[in-house]
């Protein structure tokens, strides 16, 4: 990973943003008068220097003097705490507008053509079905391909999907994605790519049941028992194959903001529970953590896990430093004093549905 990579500290990210907006504005007027192409060239060109997988797109005309900018990760998903933070911390613009991924086309029926091959949207068919909370889509050619052409045509099919889905979406709903000649018995349903927007959309409120409203009331729980030692781990720890049991409690209420763009970062805590007296110390306050993130919408207890000595408490926020700052405010005076926190951007809530899923 170079130098620009996930390695530095926030604080050191957080100076090199500030150092590029900086550069980007004291340059702005002389910079938007140069050909957009040149434009774009030449801030990447910094831009890579100092924050390596970020990208700045423009949406403009030679001699406009208000330029759109799109700034993308080009759909990493772990890159994607960076460029928010990216786009956060932007100076107002005099001649730029920014925002943070590529959105959705507006006229998703086009043609693309590479060395060429050309390819339209209408003619790659989307077969959808449910991933574990995501959305697994099976993608057909409705059009003969030449056999030279398998691979390229698959590249354009992954353009196109990231230019009428949007960056966020492609990277953070869909799950599992495979060139198939034949659609499988799992399938919900076939749509040409043009019109497969609206088909997303539509599956992931209705039939996933993620309608993003934040729950009220009295959530639903469900609670299970899993053993862990086949070589799969949903709770953060190693797993060392001695099959463990742990209890498994899952909020099923959250699954109504699961994947919510304002609530990506997971946090887990784990506090010591050697006898009932400390399990119900840690389950009073884990819940008292979650109650004053859920009175402001600010983040939700997605489920927990006992096992092996241990409460986990997993939280899905938006703020991260409130957050954790919620969290410490909360352990002070306790008598717990073995603590383990750790947090892990998870746009997609793969560690909730490892267990709701």
């Amino acid at each position: 990973m170079s130098e620009a990579g996930l390695e530095l500290s926030p604080a050191e990210l957080a100076q090199r943003i500030d150092t590029f907006w900086l550069g980007f504005r004291e340059g702005e007027a002389e910079l938007v008068r140069q050909p957009v192409r040149e434009q774009v060239e030449k801030i990447n060109e910094i831009l890579e220097e100092s924050l390596d997988g970020l990208a700045l797109e423009m949406s403009a005309k030679d001699g406009d003097l208000q330029v759109d900018l799109i700034a993308t990760a080009h759909g990493a998903k772990d890159r994607f705490p960076l460029l928010m933070d990216f786009v956060k911390r932007a100076p107002p613009l005099k001649h730029y507008t920014l925002t943070a991924f590529r959105a959705r086309t507006e006229s998703p029926d086009f043609p693309i053509r590479m060395d060429g091959f050309e390819l339209a949207t209408s003619e790659v068919l989307i077969g959808h079905a449910a991933d574990e909370g995501q959305i697994g889509i099976e993608i057909m050619f409705a059009r003969e391909v030449p056999g030279d052409m398998q691979d390229h045509a698959r590249n354009m099919a992954f353009i196109m999907l990231d230019h009428v889905l949007g960056e966020y979406d492609f990277a953070v709903k869909v799950g599992f994605v495979e060139f198939v000649d034949a659609f499988s018995d799992e399938v919900l349903g076939s749509t040409p790519l043009d019109q497969f927007g609206a088909v997303l959309d539509k599956f992931w409120t209705n039939e996933l049941g993620h309608t993003g409203l934040f729950p009220s009331g009295e959530h639903q729980w469900s609670v299970m028992n899993v053993v862990f030692g086949n070589g799969e781990d949903g709770d953060g720890e190693e797993d060392d194959g001695t099959g463990d049991e742990a209890i498994v409690t899952v909020n099923q209420s959250a699954n109504a903001v699961a994947a919510r763009p304002d609530l990506g970062h997971a946090i887990e805590l784990r506090l010591p529970v050697d006898d009932h007296a400390a399990l119900d110390r840690a389950r009073e306050v884990q819940e008292q953590i979650a109650t004053r993130l859920e009175l402001q919408h600010a983040g939700i207890l997605s489920h927990t896990v006992v096992r092996n000595g241990w409460r986990l408490a997993n939280y899905y926020v938006g703020d991260l430093p409130a957050a954790l700052s919620v969290v410490d405010t909360s352990l002070r005076g306790t008598s717990f004093t073995d603590v383990e926190l750790s947090n892990a951007f998870d746009p997609s809530w793969s560690k909730y549905f490892n267990f709701a899923g």
